[in-house]
């Protein structure tokens, strides 16, 4: 099963039917409407909600000393791209301790239990996501759930419990926002952004000491926290807003998908931040069918520009087939409706030159990672 399938299959609430073989929230044909845009707060470390999006307001599924950060935990931030998700998380990630029941974020009707099939830890246990209708345009799903503790059409209030399980993973979709990843119906948006304000600033409060202070003020990741991507809601990474530069997702075109490349890794994502925390160009690299043979899963690393324009070095960690120093060529071109970047790789030493044997990637654009790749013609 894809990589993709597995981890984000039913993702999209209502808008996705939970199969990757079945219909999503984005046309294969049209793709999402029109986005209307929301200002970025620099800084910040969530959003502010926009004056038409939905005016519920959350708390948190579990009391928060219940939820694990630092080196064996950490929030799985809204828009960062840990843990494999090289198209970055359009939900997130809440460890917690063992033991904890998870609550619901609001009031609200159940209208959705799936069953997402075996874990494959062995003991037969098998996972579920919970979606919950808030009202007023706002739509949760409980992932990553053991046992289910209530039914289709349960009303459910403010913190009732209404699963167990390892994480409070979740995803948030807002059906009056089409900013970001969007869907038909909406966009998925940071639950972060949508807390309480005397939740939110406690939120913060504990994040800053217990992860910004320790690990990110000394350059440092921690568990899921990343100090490139900092923030509780990160903006997504879309090439078109790093003009002149490799930052952004990029998806294969000309090789991989219906068989993995021996070579190229089917979706990049480049990083190239500087913050008060330092200086960050990293990447991840995925190939999407894990179950592929001869897949090479995913890795991630460093680069730093080569000795001249054009060229760049990599130092990849993560698969040890293709763990070690790479030398590449590139050119970047944006001359059409997406940008393409043309890479040419290997061990050693830099290629001679670009040739037609090189990886071409064009940008992803502001919709759905799994979608995209089928209106590309990739699956």
């Amino acid at each position: 099963m894809s990589r993709w399938c597995a981890c984000l299959a039913g993702l999209g609430l209502a808008l996705l039917l939970g199969s990757c073989g079945g219909s999503s929230s984005t046309s294969s044909e049209g793709g999402p409407g029109p986005a209307r845009p929301v200002a970025w707060v620099e800084g910040a470390w969530t959003q502010p909600v926009p004056a038409w999006g939905s005016p519920v307001r959350l708390d948190l599924p579990v009391p928060l000393e219940r939820i694990v950060l630092g080196p064996g935990g950490g929030f799985g931030a809204f828009g960062a791209h840990q843990g494999n998700h090289v198209e970055g998380l359009n939900h997130i990630w809440i460890p917690i301790a063992t033991g904890t029941t998870i609550g619901s974020w609001a009031e609200g009707t159940v209208t959705r239990i799936e069953d997402m099939g075996d874990r494959g830890t062995g003991d037969g246990q098998r996972e579920y996501f919970i979606t919950i209708d808030f009202g007023r345009g706002l739509i949760g799903k409980h992932l990553d759930v053991d046992v289910p503790l209530v039914a289709v059409g349960d009303k459910v209030g403010r913190g009732q419990p209404v699963a167990s399980g390892p994480t409070a993973e979740f995803m948030l979709v807002d059906e009056k926002r089409s900013d970001g990843e969007r869907f038909e119906n909406g966009s998925p948006v940071s639950p972060f952004d949508y807390l309480r304000d005397e939740v939110k600033a406690a939120v913060i409060a504990r994040h800053v000491a217990e992860v910004v202070k320790p690990y990110y003020e000394q350059g440092q990741a921690a568990g899921n926290s990343r100090p490139w991507e900092p923030y509780l809601t990160n903006m997504m990474l879309y090439h078109q807003d790093h003009p002149g530069s490799l930052a952004g997702e990029w998806i294969l075109v000309n090789k991989g998908w219906k068989t993995p490349d021996p070579r190229y890794y089917e979706v990049l994502a480049f990083f190239d931040v500087e913050n008060e925390y330092g200086r960050f160009q990293r990447f991840e690299a995925m190939d999407h069918d894990w179950s592929a043979p001869d897949n090479k899963k995913s890795a991630t690393g460093s680069w730093q520009p080569g000795d001249e324009p054009g060229k760049v070095v990599f130092s990849l960690r993560g698969n040890v087939a293709q763990d070690g120093t790479y030398y590449a060529r590139y050119r970047v071109d944006e001359s059409g409706e997406r940008a393409k970047l043309i890479l040419e790789w290997q061990k050693g030493n830099y290629p001679a030159a670009i040739t037609d044997g090189a990886a071409v990637y064009v940008e992803r654009t502001a919709t759905y990672l799994w979608n995209d790749t089928h209106q590309l013609g990739l699956q």
